[in-house]
């Protein structure tokens, strides 16, 4: 095959069925294909590069009970490849329970190539696609698989494919050969992260999140959107599957690429809000206090507020950066606690002192920064004592809020592993099955035991806040918290959002 001109190049978000109650209608810039389209935009492909993100660009409509469709028609998505044309098309396929939906559109894709009568090269990549290649490598449409970090696996693919070259071992790629799965040789982390161009949301229609009507729930200001500055996380967590694509090392960008990226959303697209998704932002200390630094400097922190909702390591946490965080903007942090057991932590591996906790939560109500922190329940080994444990923790932490989740067995992680291991999953994945409204039963528990015990979590988290609040100094931080009517009404709009959240049915 010979191209005349470069190859066109479609990056493609699904779009997806299931339940509502897995929050399927909610829509998120999708950062992983506007870094790629940005790299390529860089490296020799400006103009050839487009983004459909077709979850976003279609209704929400119900299919059966229970079952909902959420994205462009596929009669749609049909009509665009046909007027596009493309050359090679890259599917983001990011979570196990939507690995059907890109099996739909990689066979959508392969009919189209066949009505144009020319070859169509099919890619996947995203966090289901590096966690298990071979699952959808089922699926004899996708040509081959990116594991692990895409920017330069996918121009290589781009390239090699562009110039008649082989694919047959690029690094970073899974594919089929002679009736074998091959793993190529893993594809080397990229170094420096300020080399890579800001994720290409010009070719995005911007709007469809920014004024999506879930897109600023629990958020100070709107519109909100995110941002990632760093890449991976040092943690061994069992239930995280990040590693698959990051590896086991961290890697930050440097504060002024940080803000020139925020100072971009400000004045591009009017965005007044920053949404930190990092799995641990603030792992570099000195790099957290520069970004803060860079943000004052500038005068944004006048502009914008910014949280993490991904949460934030409490263990790199100290008084003097907190300080700094808050007057940069940052007014609400998620510390990722997880469990109040011991023997779930050390299950868990994470490196949770209980202590250390506990002041660090006194020194944000010090300083007047909102605290939230989820906790996972119903780990396949857990207890009534251990939930019970969690459950205290959470209720007697000083936190403002908790968010009580259920465990889910996510591929690519070593959980997912424990539930096959121990036959907790006798159906396989299961679609309508999420952290608020599980369908996994444990060793211990039943699934609907263990919405219940989520459920009588929150009645004692909250109940222990009314205590709380009966000690006038606790008032005090309260409205220290709230600073003005903004953070006043914000309050309010979150403990509505989170009131109306927690409490789920089977």
């Amino acid at each position: 095959m010979k191209f005349l001109e470069k190859p066109k190049i479609l990056l493609i978000v699904p779009p997806i069925k299931g339940d509502l109650n897995i929050g399927i209608d909610n829509i998120k810039v999708p950062l992983g294909l506007c870094y790629l389209a940005g790299f390529l935009e860089k490296h020799d492909y400006a103009g050839c590069v487009k983004i459909l993100d077709a979850h976003a660009e279609g209704p929400t409509v119900k299919i059966s009970e229970n079952l909902w469709y959420s994205g462009m028609p596929l009669a749609e998505i049909k009509k665009y490849l046909l007027d596009y044309q493309p050359d090679v098309v890259g599917i983001h396929c990011s979570f196990t329970v939507y690995e059907k939906d890109t099996f739909e559109l990689a066979a959508l894709i392969k009919s189209v190539s066949k009505q144009l009568k020319k070859h169509i090269l099919i890619v996947t990549g995203g966090a289901h696609s590096s966690a298990n290649p071979e699952s959808v490598l089922k699926c004899k449409d996708i040509d081959i698989v990116v594991k692990g970090e895409g920017e330069v696996t996918f121009y290589e693919i781009v390239s090699k494919y562009y110039k008649k070259g082989s694919l047959f071992d690029i690094e970073g790629t899974v594919l089929r050969h002679e009736g074998q799965i091959r793993y190529n040789k893993p594809r080397a982390l990229i170094k420096n992260l300020d080399q890579i161009p800001f994720p290409a949301r010009h070719l995005l229609k911007m709007e469809l999140y920014l004024k999506h009507h879930l897109n600023s729930i629990g958020t100070m200001r709107k519109p909100a959107t995110d941002i990632v500055t760093s890449r991976g996380c040092t943690g061994d967590c069992v239930f995280c599957s990040i590693k698959t694509i990051w590896g086991k090392s961290w890697r930050g960008r440097s504060a002024k690429n940080v803000v020139d990226e925020i100072e971009e959303l400000v004045n591009t697209y009017g965005v007044k809000q920053i949404r930190i998704q990092d799995d641990n932002v603030s792992y570099n200390k000195e790099r957290m206090n520069q970004i803060c630094d860079e943000i004052i400097s500038r005068k944004l922190h006048k502009k914008i507020r910014w949280d993490t909702p991904n949460g934030i390591a409490i263990w790199t946490l100290d008084e003097p950066l907190l300080r700094k965080m808050k007057k940069s903007g940052y007014y609400r942090i998620a510390f990722g606690i997880e469990s109040g057991s011991e023997d779930t932590i050390k299950f868990i591996r994470k490196p949770i002192n209980y202590d250390y906790v506990k002041k660090i939560i006194k020194i944000c109500n010090k300083v007047g920064l909102w605290t939230i922190s989820p906790f996972i329940i119903g780990f396949p080994y857990e207890n009534m004592i251990d939930i019970q444990k969690t459950i205290n923790f959470a209720s007697h932490s000083g936190l403002d809020f908790v968010l009580f989740y259920i465990a889910q067995p996510y591929a690519g992680t070593e959980l997912y592993n424990i539930y096959e291991k121990e036959n907790l999953m006798p159906k396989g994945i299961q679609m309508s099955s999420s952290v608020e409204s599980t369908k996994y039963d444990t060793k211990y528990f039943a699934a609907k035991d263990l919405i219940n015990l989520r459920n009588m979590g929150y009645k004692q988290f909250y109940r222990s806040r009314i205590k709380f609040y009966l000690n006038p100094i606790n008032v005090y931080y309260f409205f220290k918290k709230c600073g003005n009517i903004e953070g006043f009404i914000h309050i309010i709009k979150m403990l509505k959002s989170l009131m109306g959240q927690n409490f789920q049915k089977r």
